[in-house]
């Protein structure tokens, strides 16, 4: 890359550097402001000690100029080629939520329960938060935006040089080049490639450690780019549907059913072990106060949990359902714990999907629901004081609902 770099500096000693920073201010304004972004990217790592490394990126990203947190909701969907077959994983932020598969592992981060991983860490903030480093993020138009930015405002870290109008890997294209150095050293040459109709991202190619024995060059090729206004939001429950089996198999947090709390329960549609179904939507009334009960049969508690909760049931002072939701489709080794259903009682199975739509990574769960299908309250995992919590947390929603 060396001697297509002093080609370009040296070409553009002929440009105003007024014209330069303008330039590259017009590419940083359309990058933040691009609203909605989809792009295929090819994504190469050339190593000189280690075997050439090759992703194939999925980018999407719509602009979120509320959040002081990052620049866009973003969904990163990659694949890597390896010797023993591809390998799959994600990245999706929104709204102060992350979540970052790679693995096997579900890692997941929200701002209102922890939000120290969103800060800069390290001396001086050098480290951005989780949301700004997660792998490939730097790709998206609204980080590049912000590369452009620490570009331009820091001469005495980085030489560039704007070309509105040139050819750069066969595609023409407006370029910006130049190099990073630390303490007068050159750690890194770049080339940014940009459409020069809307400044979306074409090509980049990126040389770290330049001419040094662990030199890597990264090479970046954009394609597919979609840009508007029609934007597909990016949320909790359009991941869960995007990734389902992800979230059933590998989500280890429980702060999704921690916070249902004044929550609508979702929807579902399940089979009973006598071959029926029990069906209702999002937003369906039940016919009065019913505790939703998820269970693994395989769990060593199942069996308490049932004789716990029936204890409390007969004890309250207003009428509630049960329904039993087991994760299994073994009717025997379901019916082996709950060999008969009582009055009021609902018996289902094959429920996983429930489970990871409430987000349930651990069971049992116990969820409290009113009536008109808002959660009231939520107990994880069991305890020796099950019936009693439930007497108590069913209590208090039948009060609340009786006083509405």
């Amino acid at each position: 890359m060396n001697g297509k770099l002093n080609l370009f500096l040296a070409i553009a000693l002929t440009y105003p550097l007024s014209q330069q920073a303008q330039g590259i201010s017009e590419i940083i304004e359309q990058l933040k402001n691009s609203q909605c972004y989809t792009a295929d990217v090819n994504y190469h790592i050339l190593m000189s000690l280690q075997p050439d490394v090759d992703y194939h990126i999925k980018l999407e990203s719509m602009i979120s100029p509320a959040d002081t947190l990052a620049p866009c909701n973003y969904v990163i969907d990659w694949t890597m080629s390896t010797p023993s077959g591809e390998q799959h994983g994600f990245s999706a932020y929104h709204d102060g939520n992350l979540y970052d598969f790679h693995g096997e592992r579900l890692l997941e981060y929200h701002y209102d329960w922890d939000s120290i991983p969103f800060f800069p860490s390290a001396p001086k903030g050098t480290l951005p938060g989780i949301q700004k480093r997660v792998q490939f993020c730097s790709l998206l138009p609204q980080f590049l935006a912000e590369q452009l930015e620490e570009i331009s405002s820091d001469p005495d870290k980085y030489d560039y040089s704007f070309h509105p109008d040139t050819i750069v890997n066969g595609i023409h294209c407006s370029a910006i080049e130049g190099v990073m150095k630390v303490n007068d050293e050159v750690c890194k040459e770049y080339l940014y490639a940009f459409d020069p109709k809307n400044g979306m991202p074409l090509y980049s190619e990126i040389e770290n450690n330049p001419g040094a024995l662990v030199e890597q060059t990264i090479i970046t090729e954009y394609t597919g780019t979609t840009t508007g206004t029609n934007c597909t939001p990016v949320s909790d429950a359009a991941l869960m549907e995007r990734y389902p089996l992800i979230f059933e198999k590998f989500r280890e947090s429980n702060y999704a059913i921690e916070n249902m709390q004044g929550q609508r329960l979702p929807g579902f549609s399940l089979p009973t072990t006598t071959g029926e179904r029990y069906s209702r939507r999002s937003g369906d009334p039940f016919r009065t106060l019913t505790i939703v009960v998820l269970l693994d049969p395989k769990s060593g508690f199942a069996s308490q949990t049932v004789t716990e909760i029936r204890k409390a049931v007969e004890m309250l002072p207003v009428n509630a359902d049960i329904i039993w939701a087991f994760t299994s489709n073994n009717v025997d080794e379901i019916e082996e714990i709950i060999p008969a259903i009582m009055p009021g009682e609902h018996l289902l199975m094959s429920a996983k999907s429930l489970a990871r739509d409430c987000g349930v990574s651990a069971y049992p769960v116990t969820i409290i629901t009113n009536d008109d299908g808002v959660v009231a309250d939520v107990i994880i995992g069991f305890n020796n004081d099950m019936s009693s919590s439930v007497i108590q947390k069913a209590a208090v929603a039948a009060k609340q609902q009786y006083n509405k």
